[in-house]
């Protein structure tokens, strides 16, 4: 993939290294890339509700359900990093469906499958995305900085500048692209109970 090609070289251009021509061309610098980059790309996603990663799906039923406690098991899509929404309801959010009382969507996920006792679930979810074509060019420059501060160690081993680029990744251009982010969803109102607003 030629974008993905750019984003690398981008990255390694950051830290001084030499150029690959794809991430399977079997040079010293591709290795470094192949073994850091998609473990690394993937929890950069995970870490936020990034819009340009959102998907949706309706899961496909297990035939096996789960042997205690939940009726039924779903499958989740092999690109999906994060539960975003489950069945229409925003996920880690309490829900005062009764006046009072807290109440949570009754769901687990255990390994890649979803238990519940739902007999159908449509999800919104945060899933992996290689293309840096589709990416936020905020997240582009954030993921590149923090992808060079670990080439830094593996290739130049100079631990001033990984931390240099560390900072500049995590205290500069990802709030920058978390902030630009935020700003391009819907508001999601927090509920509380009634007590809670006289206090």
């Amino acid at each position: 993939m030629a974008a993905e090609t750019d984003f690398l070289n981008f990255a390694l251009g950051k830290i001084g290294a030499d150029r690959i021509t794809n991430i399977d061309d079997g040079t010293e610098n591709a290795n470094h890339c192949l073994t850091i980059w998609p473990a690394l790309r993937k929890g950069i996603l995970r870490s936020h509700n990034w819009n340009f990663a959102e998907g949706r799906a309706s899961l496909a039923l297990n035939a096996t359900p789960p042997p205690f406690e939940y009726a039924f098991s779903y499958a989740l899509p092999s690109d999906a990093l994060k539960l975003k929404e489950y069945n229409a309801t925003t996920v880690n959010v309490y829900n005062f469906d009764i006046p009072g009382i807290w109440v949570w969507k009754y769901f687990k996920i255990e390994g890649r499958n979803l238990y519940t006792n739902d007999g159908a679930v449509l999800i919104v979810y945060v899933k992996d995305v290689p293309d840096p074509n589709l990416w936020d060019a905020l997240f582009y420059q954030a993921a590149a900085a923090w992808f060079a501060s670990e080439l830094a160690l593996a290739i130049t081993k100079d631990t001033k500048m990984s931390a240099s680029l560390l900072q500049t990744a995590l205290g500069v251009l990802m709030p920058m692209a978390l902030s630009a982010d935020g700003q391009e969803g819907p508001i999601v109102p927090i509920q509380v109970p009634d007590l809670l607003w006289g206090r």
